[in-house]
């Protein structure tokens, strides 16, 4: 895809096939070589114009849920740009709330998956804090756009 040069965040889509190979790369992908790398719903698909970074917003139905987890959900957030994590963060949070609107949004890490100390350091570094743990043992980190909830 031939995007003019750009630091700032774009939208994209589930389709985008740049994206999907940078999808193939995370440990969340359910299935590798797929063209579509996002599951079905409201969703916000955003990349960096060199295809180095992608970060995917999902607004999920609250009664589908079986984990009563509410908000928007960051799917998927893989980052091999040279600019920070934590400022790709901000500025998909931005990005979320002047779509959707205020809203809690959630995400989840697998520190077994991850090679960190400190699994979710970009997130925290960006105002994300612990929400507990999944049954499986991933780390749901927080954080609230807008008003307080």
């Amino acid at each position: 895809m031939l995007l003019a040069f750009d630091a700032r965040i774009i939208r994209t889509n589930h389709f985008d096939p740049e994206m999907a190979a940078l999808a193939d790369r995370h440990y969340s992908r359910r299935t590798h070589g797929a063209r579509q790398f996002c599951y079905s719903g409201r969703k916000l698909v955003l990349r960096n114009a060199e295809g180095t970074m992608l970060f995917v917003w999902m607004f999920p139905d609250v009664t589908l849920r079986m984990d009563n987890q509410t908000g928007y959900n960051c799917a998927i957030f893989r980052n091999e740009s040279s600019r920070l994590s934590s400022e790709i963060i901000l500025e998909a949070e931005t990005m979320a709330e002047s779509k959707w609107g205020s809203n809690r949004c959630y995400t989840f890490i697998d520190p077994r998956k991850i090679r960190s100390t400190n699994p979710g350091f970009c997130f925290k570094k960006a105002g994300w804090t612990a929400a507990g743990k999944t049954l499986s043992g991933k780390i749901i980190l927080e954080k609230y756009l807008g008003v307080p909830f």
